[in-house]
């Protein structure tokens, strides 16, 4: 089941306050937030969970982490760039 862990509550470090992990495995556009293993490790078996729920490519495409602030920006203006041809 998807939702077992759902009430388990931990800090967001990203956010700043404590949320359920209901939150944090949909975060991202539906998906897991880029942070999941890191702030859930010491709570739950979070890479079995992880590998029983999702496809491995995205797996490995969360635990590539959160992309550097600089790379986002330099995606956004490219973005922006296209859109404005």
């Amino acid at each position: 089941m998807i939702d077992q862990y759902d009430n388990e509550q931990g800090y967001c470090r990203k956010l700043g306050h404590h949320l359920e992990f209901s939150y944090c495995r949909s975060e991202h556009n539906g998906k897991p937030c880029p942070l999941i293993f890191d702030c859930w490790f010491e709570r739950l078996p979070i890479g079995d969970f992880m590998r029983s729920h999702y496809k491995p490519e995205e797996v490995e495409y969360i635990s590539m982490g959160k992309p550097q602030k600089v790379n986002t920006l330099l995606d956004l203006i490219a973005q922006a760039k296209e859109r404005n041809k």
